[in-house]
């Protein structure tokens, strides 16, 4: 079992999560996130200054991130053998999401930190302004509409694969029913979300208070991410082996399109 004193933290994609995301939009979710908080921060007028130090905490996160990705592919190689072993184990699974969690922790709390760095460049009148536009995006936000888009995003990419109806019909039973499941989560993922928010806009960074959040949550954390893996196992397992490597490359050229566009967006929102 883990040892959850050693956890600093859990997945960004966890912490982020509104309760109802599908297993097929991690990353996405991640990248909106950024772009989100990228977009609200160009609404605050900052002052050449204040751009050039948040460049400069972003060009420092950048840096330290090349520290943890030993831990973080070992982890996903570890995954992408369990899931290509055609067998379910969920004890090995359940070990394998314990272990990445732990691998990521110094690299989210390191994240965290430069979040709270860069909140606190603003002013009092900008951090309002930044926490009144983020409540108005998620106020607009349908998460049954929103599943419903990501189960239209899987269901086009199965066609891609030739898939038959029957098993559209399990890939539609399977999202809907992970999607249910992840419903549970719900209140305990909203309460985390907030508290890590409480914390990364203080006017200091308390580490004992984020090791202990993360802590109560690293249980959910764990349901979450077996959920995740159980969920993805299930969909690959729709497919004969014909459809299983067309799906995989399919997947890389989508994976390269996305690193390319992200560099992309990375320039574009860099400080002038």
């Amino acid at each position: 079992m883990i040892n959850m004193k050693k956890i600093v933290t859990v997945a960004t994609t966890l912490l982020f999560c509104l309760g109802t995301q599908s297993v097929l939009a991690q990353s996405q979710q991640r990248d909106h996130q950024r772009d989100h908080e990228r977009s609200a921060m160009q609404e605050l007028n900052l002052s050449d200054s204040q751009k050039e130090a948040m460049q400069a905490i972003r060009e420092q996160a950048k840096e330290g991130r090349s520290m943890f990705r030993g831990e973080r592919d070992e982890a996903l190689e570890l995954m992408r053998q369990s899931k290509q072993s055609g067998t379910w184990d969920g004890t090995t699974a359940r070990s394998l999401v314990e272990s990445r969690i732990i691998n990521r922790q110094a690299h989210q709390l390191a994240n965290a930190q430069n979040r709270q760095a860069v909140f606190a460049v603003l002013t009092a009148e900008q951090q309002a302004k930044f926490n009144t536009n983020q409540a108005a995006r998620y106020a607009v936000r349908d998460p049954l509409k929103r599943e419903q888009k990501r189960l239209k995003q899987l269901l086009r990419m199965a066609n891609k694969v030739d898939a038959t109806e029957a098993q559209l019909a399990q890939l539609t039973t399977i999202h809907n029913d992970a999607t249910t499941a992840m419903q549970t989560y719900h209140n305990t993922m909203m309460t985390q979300k907030m508290a890590e928010r409480s914390l990364i806009q203080a006017a200091e960074f308390d580490t004992q208070a984020w090791q202990t959040l993360q802590e109560e949550f690293a249980p959910t954390a764990i349901e979450i991410g077996v959920l995740r893996a159980k969920t993805k196992f299930d969909i690959q397992q729709v497919f004969n082996a014909k459809q299983q490597k067309k799906w995989r490359k399919m997947k890389q050229r989508m994976d390269k399109k996305d690193r390319k566009e992200k560099g992309k967006k990375g320039r574009e929102a860099a400080p002038k």
